[in-house]
């Protein structure tokens, strides 16, 4: 089974986040969906959240092939048919992220899927990347603030523990 962390984070979060990520590993960042293979691999978080939530972090350290699909008809977005996506995700070495928006009442969570959707196991040292994986909990639960009072209990990291405590004084 996987593991997942609730999250809380904006965009200056979001940054500390990624450049902890840097400065362990070798990472690249891939998008859900994009109108190009190309479009999918980006350097950081797209700044318009609108359909850019999800994300996967791949630490190159763990040798791993994408495979790229293409959304059909049945999509349930029609701007989106003919978009790509990476289509073996389920059985890879990425941690997911999907990005949070509190002052909407989502938190965000990360998520390594381990081997819950890779039926025929899995191709990477899974022992090596748990440890990966754990490093990444850890700097998670240093440095967010778990806060029991909101919904899932999520992580949550400076910049929005300050955002949450101003709307707190507003009268």
């Amino acid at each position: 089974m996987g593991k997942q962390l609730q999250i809380a984070m904006n965009e200056a979060d979001e940054k500390d986040f990624i450049s902890f990520l840097r400065s362990a590993a070798d990472i690249r960042m891939i998008e859900t969906f994009a109108p190009t293979i190309e479009k999918l691999w980006v350097d950081d978080f797209n700044p318009i959240f609108k359909g850019h939530h999800t994300y996967a972090i791949w630490n190159t350290a763990f040798a791993w092939t994408p495979e790229y699909g293409t959304v059909g008809e049945q999509a349930h977005d029609p701007n989106s048919v003919g978009w790509r996506y990476i289509s073996n995700a389920g059985d890879a070495p990425l941690l997911h992220m999907t990005r949070s928006n509190l002052p909407s009442g989502v938190s965000g969570r990360l998520y390594w899927a381990k081997d819950f959707a890779a039926p025929d196991g899995l191709a990477y040292d899974v022992a090596s990347f748990s440890t990966w994986i754990d490093s990444v909990w850890r700097w998670v639960r240093r440095h967010g603030k778990k806060l029991e009072n909101l919904d899932w209990q999520p992580y949550v990291f400076r910049g929005e523990l300050e955002r949450i405590a101003f709307e707190d004084r507003e009268p």
